[in-house]
């Protein structure tokens, strides 16, 4: 997946615009799990939706397979590139249609797509893929209402399973479990990675849990991206303040460690993200910001192989 200079911005009334994807520019590779974190509001979830074009896109270009997404595509590469770009939503209570039983929720890709000879195929097929999510052939004659959310996000997952995609994007798909569900489900994840080589966008709070899944991570604030580095370096060498401040917020299974450790707390206000300038987005809440910093926002720039960086006092 390559995406160049996307926008998202929606009208707000006012002739005001929010951006809430403004200007990202990444590449996914097949078979990897990019990571995207980023404080609530941030624009994960809009730019995972943008991405395969659950939202049209304002600005900007988003090339899937060396085939460009956008409205000069034909019915059929449309209805292709539904079949194998698929999602996982974030809510497990409102993704699943609560009048339909579980049987044709999962089923619903398939017969879009027409890849079942008949009914006997289709539901076959359906119970196999329960099957692989660790749920039993009895659930698909269930409705929604009668599992809990682990259980629900596990028939999200075959959902997005049936149509034999290449690439999922995870929309937070373990914020509104447990904790000990938040491991079934990730590796769940990682093992249908492996057997059917998958590609994820994995959008994520939980910094610990991205580090885990992930090959790359990318850090978002206020519609734009910060940060972009392999996992390991990222967790090790941060170089964005904000990156900084957000691992630092990671709780260390040590109270010898966690009591003496320095958090860096973030002093300043959230700006209002409509109606932005053209100063560096972080600017209020930046513990090394600069006069120049007010003059221009600043590009994601190579600081090091494979290490990107939007800062001007780091580059």
């Amino acid at each position: 997946l390559d995406v160049k200079n996307l926008k998202k911005y929606f009208d707000v009334g006012n002739k005001k615009i929010l951006k809430a994807v403004d200007d990202v520019s990444l590449q996914i590779y097949k078979g990897e799990t990019l990571g995207l974190v980023g404080e609530s509001g941030c624009g994960k979830s809009t730019f995972g939706r943008t991405v395969i074009h659950l939202y049209e896109p304002t600005e900007g270009s988003v090339t899937f397979d060396g085939l460009k997404i956008d409205k000069n595509l034909d019915k059929k590469q449309r209805h292709e590139l539904c079949r194998r770009m698929q999602m996982i939503f974030q809510d497990p209570y409102a993704s699943l249609n609560p009048r339909r039983k579980i049987l044709d929720i999962v089923a619903e890709g398939i017969d879009a797509h027409g890849l079942a000879a008949n009914k006997k195929e289709r539901n076959d097929k359906v119970l196999e893929l329960l099957e692989t999510v660790g749920l039993q052939a009895e659930h698909a004659d269930r409705f929604p209402h009668e599992f809990s959310g682990g259980q629900r996000q596990r028939v999200g997952i075959a959902r997005a399973l049936a149509v034999d995609p290449d690439f999922i994007v995870c929309d937070e798909p373990i914020s509104a479990l447990d904790v000990s569900i938040q491991a079934q489900v990730i590796n769940l994840l990682e093992q249908l990675q492996r057997e059917r080589g998958l590609t994820y966008l994995f959008i994520a709070h939980d910094l610990s849990m991205v580090k885990h899944i992930s090959d790359r991570i990318g850090v978002m604030y206020l519609g734009s991206l910060v940060e972009l580095a392999e996992s390991e370096e990222l967790f090790e060498n941060p170089m964005h303040p904000y990156t900084k401040a957000l691992l630092s917020a990671i709780p260390i299974p040590d109270p010898d460690i966690e009591k003496n450790r320095q958090r860096i707390m973030l002093e300043g206000t959230l700006p209002n993200p409509i109606g932005l300038g053209d100063e560096c987005k972080f600017c209020s809440r930046c513990p090394v910001c600069k006069d120049s910093c007010h003059k221009s926002q600043p590009k994601l720039v190579e600081v090091k192989p494979g290490h990107f960086v939007a800062c001007s006092q780091v580059q």
